[in-house]
């Protein structure tokens, strides 16, 4: 079976593919995510389908992502559009499509693959839940026990050519993120379901991101992402309360470290879960680049090796203060199964296999897990 690459005389087809097997209404994926779907915002090079008589039935779509992840560059390989209509399915379609990608992800030196998905479905391919989710629900008993005053806030539109130039400098301070150009946040933040509002005061600024129109079951706000000078930010919330009556919000953090010591207090509770499903395509170039995070505390004077079974093998060591990286097998060997990996590396909570001993936990303890963490607007 031949799996080829999609063309821009394809893109409707396209649409039409993933709005029947989605169940979405007319051209709703460009409408919804406008920064990877708009036809010239579209990567056809990295569209890979399986025709039928010159007819795509089958397509899967790699989607680059550059993050930062605790202030340390990494490029991750988002998978998405992972489609085959109906009357093709149960051909093994996907699977070869999949198993084509990740090599594609090799060629392309990504290290990392993630996606949002149903581990039942993509376990089978390497992929297990990981990463974290911090969402506090920061509520009006909250804002009112602690004397929140609202601070005058304004909604961003495409016209604030300034605002815009402000959350894009304000948000390279976030610890976690996908690095976005001008167009990505134009995009993103002018698409409908949200709105962005923002607030100036004594030459301080601060914006959140919160859903237009959708209430949770629970009558919560969501808000799907916030920067700037976080003093200002309950006052933003107070603002909306008393705007437009809501009664609470949700917002999300990458990790404890990261929530604003305003805001913490506010909580009446807190959830931490996963929303990320991860496949490692190169442990060492995974660990090249993650065990420069300031949160990788891998002790002095001590060996690891993490063993992909059938796969791959590394020796992380330290000496002197300078952490090595190298293929091959040393002492105290980890050896998983890919998805096991992934847990360890990457789970939402300190975890080891059944029989690790005691010092070599002591050690992994130290520098894991590894948080990865993609802000909501940016899942694909």
């Amino acid at each position: 079976m031949k799996i080829g690459r999609a063309f821009p005389s394809e893109y409707e087809d396209i649409q039409r593919i993933l709005e029947d097997v989605y169940g979405h209404g007319f051209n709703y994926f460009p409408s919804a995510y406008p920064s990877v779907w708009k036809k010239v915002n579209t990567d056809f090079e990295n569209i890979f389908v399986i025709r039928e008589k010159d007819k795509i039935v089958s397509l899967v779509r790699i989607f680059p992502l550059k993050t930062v992840q605790c202030c340390v560059d990494i490029n991750l390989a988002g998978i998405g559009a992972v489609s085959t209509l109906y009357p093709y399915r149960g051909k093994g379609y996907m699977n070869l499509l999949l198993q084509h990608t990740f090599k594609e992800m090799e060629e392309q030196n990504f290290p990392l693959s993630v996606l949002g998905g149903d581990r039942h479905r993509y376990n089978t391919f390497g992929y297990e839940n990981a990463g974290k989710v911090i969402e506090l629900t920061i509520s009006t008993r909250g804002l009112n026990r602690y004397g929140i005053k609202a601070i005058p806030s304004y909604r961003y539109d495409l016209t604030h050519r300034k605002v815009i130039e402000k959350i894009m400098e304000v948000s390279k301070n976030l610890s976690y993120r996908k690095k976005r150009t001008k167009s990505d946040f134009e995009d993103i933040y002018g698409r409908q379901g949200i709105n962005v509002y923002y607030a100036e005061q004594d030459r301080k600024f601060a914006f959140l991101v919160i859903s237009a129109t959708e209430i949770r079951e629970d009558g919560n706000k969501k808000v799907f992402e916030c920067g700037g000078c976080t003093e200002l930010i309950p006052g933003i919330l107070q603002h909306l309360v008393e705007r437009f009556g809501f009664i609470a919000f949700n917002i999300e953090f990458p990790d404890f470290t990261e929530i604003p010591e305003y805001i913490i207090p506010l909580a009446s509770s807190w959830t931490i879960r996963s929303r990320l499903m991860i496949k490692i395509i190169s442990l060492k170039q995974t660990m090249e680049i993650l065990s420069k995070r300031k949160d990788f505390l891998f002790p002095d004077n001590e060996e690891i090796t993490l063993t992909i079974k059938d796969k791959e093998s590394i020796i992380v060591s330290k000496e002197g203060g300078v952490i090595k990286i190298e293929r091959g097998k040393g002492r105290n060997e980890i050896s998983l199964t890919e998805i096991d990996m992934v847990r360890l590396l990457f789970g939402s909570s300190f975890w080891t296999p059944e029989g690790t001993d005691i010092k070599t936990v002591r050690v992994l303890k130290q520098f894991l897990p590894i948080n990865i963490y993609l802000p909501l607007l940016d899942m694909i």
